[in-house]
């Protein structure tokens, strides 16, 4: 089977909205590109629970074996904000990405359990808070300490505040887990009907509108434009031929002096 071309929907999809054309295709092509970030976004967070505890069980088995670079509670925090507002993101977060994921179809249990994510988010991580009403216990503790000295007979005194937080909370991060890998499976159960939903609506509009037919070659896809590197482009090339992406997402390396 030969490739004929690689249409750039998004970048079609950009063009009639500056146009104000064929605002159905816009809104499937929209659509289609949130089932996919939305899942990367799902997954992201999952696998960043699913991190916590394997950095958790290898410290366990080698406590003295860590490399002095290695901040276990510095990254473990850090994995789990980004699960809490990935997930968030993901399901309730408004912005460029059309919503997906709505509440309807939660349970009571896992309503719950989603209300308690946008609580950390919202109460927590994206504003400070101490979390004192979550069920897990207070993420941060204050405490500004008066400490009274007698130094040889003469009084001192000294004022100083301090604070611990935790980093991530156990019962709280299994729940999410749970949570996350049910709408993933909602994500999934739709996942090939909104690509469908956009083809059908792409058919549609060049039956209607043959210019928009015609101009379709113009958006052809560019890797080298939608890749940070030409490693990076060469990799999603091979991937395109193989006809199957693999998880795109990257790092980039700190610069050294």
């Amino acid at each position: 089977m030969q490739l004929v071309a690689r249409i750039d929907l998004i970048r079609l999809a950009r063009h009639l909205t500056d146009t104000g054309g064929h605002p159905a295709l816009v809104k499937a092509i929209e659509r289609a590109a949130a089932a996919g970030s939305s899942r990367e976004d799902l997954r992201s967070a999952l696998a960043s629970l699913d991190q916590i505890v394997r950095i958790q069980e290898q410290s366990d088995a080698a406590p003295d074996g860590t490399p002095g670079w290695f901040d276990e509670t510095t990254i473990t925090g850090g994995l789990f904000v980004q699960a809490v507002v990935l997930y968030a993101r993901a399901t309730a977060t408004t912005g460029d990405r059309r919503p997906l994921l709505g509440e309807a179809k939660l349970t009571v249990e896992q309503r719950a359990i989603h209300d308690e994510a946008m609580d950390y988010r919202n109460k927590a991580i994206a504003h400070f808070g101490r979390g004192e009403a979550f069920s897990d216990g207070p993420l941060v503790k204050e405490a500004v300490l008066l400490s009274l000295y007698n130094d040889n007979g003469r009084p001192k005194k000294q004022i100083g505040a301090y604070t611990t937080r935790a980093q991530h909370r156990v019962g709280f991060s299994a729940r999410l887990a749970t949570l996350i890998e049910v709408r993933l499976a909602e994500i999934s159960a739709r996942y090939q009907a909104l690509f469908d939903a956009a083809d059908a609506e792409l058919e549609e509009a060049v039956q209607a509108d043959p210019n928009l037919g015609r101009a379709l070659p113009g958006f052809e896809f560019n890797i080298d434009a939608f890749c940070t590197s030409p490693d990076a482009a060469a990799r999603l090339q091979a991937q395109l031929d193989a006809g199957s992406v693999e998880d795109m997402d990257y790092t980039v390396q700190v610069p050294k002096p």
